[in-house]
């Protein structure tokens, strides 16, 4: 897959959007011009239910994994320990591919080193993500493919945690703080109901850095702005839908409603795009719909009249970013990224058309590995 502010920011920080101070570059600048990229497919007449999406998606994610486990990456061709716990989750989140989530965790546990720390440094949105894929898969983050220190990845995010002065709450150091890292950094520790004073410290400090239009700047350090596309600044939907499943977690509260901030950021198919600037030229893409669906999931306000454009919901965005009966067999259940599939987007938005947002937790698995039913090819 094309970088993206996903993919530029994880390759850093190493976990579902991340960086080590890596510059914020937008989902929609990426891949648009992706080699061989062609149309998206119109929706179906009868689009697929949303169990029917993600047990397609989920099935298509358990047919990509190597037989090692890992998840090979689409665009480096190496197995990718983020990606791995990604399709983790989304194998969870969807109740699929038992065999294939035990053999993704075995490898994950024996190959998350050098993902979750570069040249001794911890990143707490890596440790976060695979935290994360450790609680749903049903194993312990705290002896995680061992009993050494470095196995545990709950004292390794605690200690990285500032428990005192302005900084309070910040994962990492604060020149470096972003949302991705500080809301996975937070989701994780809720799923381990670790200590509640860190839990607050770090709700607290992610609430106090909201904007006024009630969305999140990726860089947590920085003033907020309004939104522009050209300069990469300003609130963004895939910070502030991190930044709300972290904070509902928390059981926090917000200052301003991230719903408004959501419903005004909308495009007029109702999806969303990585700035939601009216007239910016954007495209709606999977990776940020399924984020902002997530969100919505944890504030209980994916019905909201609000976000219905020409009858389509938010959801109904996100499964029309799905391949069916008319792709390739090969493609079916995948998701596109401006018009081709792609690993990556099918990765984030399964979790979403199934129903669930983060954490996720551990449950009784299938084997099955679903696709669709297609009378022809």
């Amino acid at each position: 897959m094309q970088a993206s502010v996903r993919r530029a920011a994880r390759a850093c920080l190493a976990a579902m959007l991340l960086g080590l101070g890596a510059a914020a570059v937008p989902v929609a600048s990426a891949a648009a011009t992706q080699p061989g990229a062609r149309a998206r497919l119109a929706p179906h007449a009868q689009p697929a239910t949303v169990t029917e999406a993600a047990a397609a998606g989920a099935g298509w994610i358990a047919r990509d994994l190597s037989a090692s486990g890992a998840l090979v990456d689409a665009v480096s061709g190496k197995p990718s320990a983020g990606d791995t716990a990604d399709a983790i989750l989304a194998l969870v989140a969807a109740g699929e591919g038992a065999s294939q989530v035990k053999a993704a965790t075995h490898w994950l546990e024996h190959h998350f080193s050098s993902y979750v720390s570069a040249k001794g440094v911890d990143s707490p949105g890596a440790l976060g993500l695979v935290m994360l894929a450790a609680v749903a898969a049903g194993a312990d983050p705290a002896h995680f493919g061992g009993r050494a220190t470095s196995n545990d990845l709950v004292a390794r995010l605690r200690a990285i945690e500032r428990l005192d002065g302005t900084a309070a709450g910040a994962f990492g150091p604060t020149s470096s703080v972003n949302a991705f890292g500080q809301s996975l950094a937070l989701l994780a520790l809720v799923s381990v109901k670790s200590s509640a004073m860190a839990i607050h410290l770090g709700e607290a400090y992610l609430v106090r850095r909201q904007c006024a239009d009630g969305g999140w700047e990726y860089s947590l350090s920085t003033p907020c702005a309004k939104p522009d596309p050209k300069t990469y600044s300003g609130p963004d939907t895939n910070s502030t839908a991190l930044a709300v499943m972290a904070i509902v977690a928390a059981a926090g509260h917000f200052a301003h409603s991230p719903v408004a901030f959501f419903a005004k950021s909308q495009e007029a198919n109702g999806s969303f795009g990585y700035y939601g600037v009216p007239g910016d030229g954007q495209r709606g893409d999977a990776d940020s719909t399924c984020e902002v669906v997530q969100a919505l999931i944890a504030l209980r306000a994916i019905n909201d009249n609000q976000l219905v454009r020409d009858a389509v919901t938010p959801e109904r965005a996100l499964e029309n970013f799905q391949y069916r009966c008319n792709a390739p067999a090969s493609e079916r259940g995948e998701f596109s990224y401006y018009g081709a599939p792609n690993q990556y987007a099918t990765l984030q938005a399964v979790p979403a058309v199934a129903g669930e947002t983060l954490p996720i937790r551990p449950r009784k698995l299938s084997p099955a590995e679903f696709s669709f039913s297609c009378s022809a090819g």
